[in-house]
């Protein structure tokens, strides 16, 4: 997987982390502090991290109607992790 992909799939997972709400965050919010201006690039990141079992998506149907997304448990524990490898990276 090219680096870029991979530092994108771990910068929205630490990003998640630092706003961490109970009801989650909306995906252009999540673009705001990412940096992730494509919809389809952040997307791709968010399919991977539900198929990993790190995040869940809620619709709230408003309105406007949108997805919420939130880290699972699991998903907590894998933000601490890959925040400190961004930061090993100097990415973060």
């Amino acid at each position: 997987m090219p680096r870029k992909k991979i530092n994108g799939v771990l910068l929205v997972l630490a990003k998640l982390l630092e706003v961490e709400e109970d009801k989650g965050i909306s995906i252009l919010r999540l673009q705001e502090l990412t940096g992730i201006k494509n919809y389809y690039t952040i997307n791709r990141h968010l399919d991977i991290l539900k198929e990993l079992g790190f995040i869940e998506e809620e619709v709230d149907m408003g309105p406007p109607a949108r997805r919420l997304i939130r880290l699972t448990e699991e998903g907590r524990k894998a933000a601490y992790h890959a925040r400190e490898l961004l930061r090993l990276a100097k990415i973060i």
